[in-house]
């Protein structure tokens, strides 16, 4: 699951089951994602893809996590969008309704939003990544029996 541009509108999503590119609007997605009573804020639950209907879900790097290892790579810059595209969602209240105010009282959600450093120093060109060719995703290999 990598996402690979995120506009004012909407983010690519190319699906790790099948490779297709899709667009999703912004206003189709919620951060939070329920298991039983507990909705964990620190996840986006994608559509289900359009070619396979494989689900996916992005992780928001949690507070406590170091730096990424490999500066400008496309895990680093991954996480970086994720981040961003998470605050995004969060400033616009797509929140899941176990996340939302209920009486006035409601848990904050933890965000990292992309800032303007970081965002002319990875992303000079806009909110988007190339994929090196050596970062490939491969795909499964044949068995030969």
């Amino acid at each position: 699951m990598a996402i690979h541009e995120v506009t004012s509108e909407d983010v690519l999503q190319r699906c790790a089951r099948c490779g297709s590119g899709n667009r999703l609007s912004l206003d189709t997605l919620e951060v939070g994602v329920a298991r039983r009573e507990d909705v964990d804020d620190g996840l986006v639950q994608l559509p289900p893809c359009p070619a396979c209907r494989s689900t996916e879900f992005l992780i928001r790097a949690a507070e406590s996590e170091p730096e990424h290892p490999a500066p400008g790579s496309f895990g680093h810059l991954h996480r970086l969008l994720v981040g961003h595209l998470h605050a995004e969602l969060v400033q616009r209240g797509r929140l899941h309704t176990g996340l939302k105010p209920k009486g006035g009282s409601a848990r904050q959600v933890a965000t990292h939003p992309l800032a303007q450093e970081a965002r002319e120093r990875w992303f000079p060109q806009g909110l988007r990544i190339e994929m090196p060719p050596d970062e490939q995703p491969r795909a499964p290999e044949e068995s030969s029996q």
